[in-house]
């Protein structure tokens, strides 16, 4: 599967035996946000229900993540929401460029 998102943990994530250093993250399916089914879409277990799908990796080594790599997993992840739902990311918009654009509506 396609890689989309890579993220090395600054903090080693363990359950058990296993530890894990690095998450990739392969493109969306369907089938990774039926995981969250049973979680309210803004929760945390959703998110780690999406990121456990997402990465192949088991929800105990998720939960396992320190909360500074979660804080930055977690942006990654609203951009993937948003995309499910589909709201696109807006672009930074150019301050010239707005306020020409504005001129020019105000015009009409």
């Amino acid at each position: 599967m396609e890689t989309v998102f890579e993220y090395t943990l600054k903090t080693p994530a363990t359950s058990g035996e296993r530890t894990v250093t690095e998450l990739k993250f392969h493109r969306p399916k369907t089938r990774d946000f039926m995981r969250t089914d049973g979680h309210a879409a803004d929760s945390v277990g959703a998110d780690v229900a999406l990121v456990s799908s997402l990465s192949g990796e088991p929800e105990a080594i998720i939960s396992a993540i320190d909360i500074d790599d979660w804080a930055v997993i977690r942006v990654e992840l609203q951009k993937i929401w948003l995309q499910f739902f589909g709201v696109k990311p807006t672009e930074k918009s150019d301050p010239k460029a707005k306020a020409e654009a504005e001129k020019t509506a105000e015009k009409s």
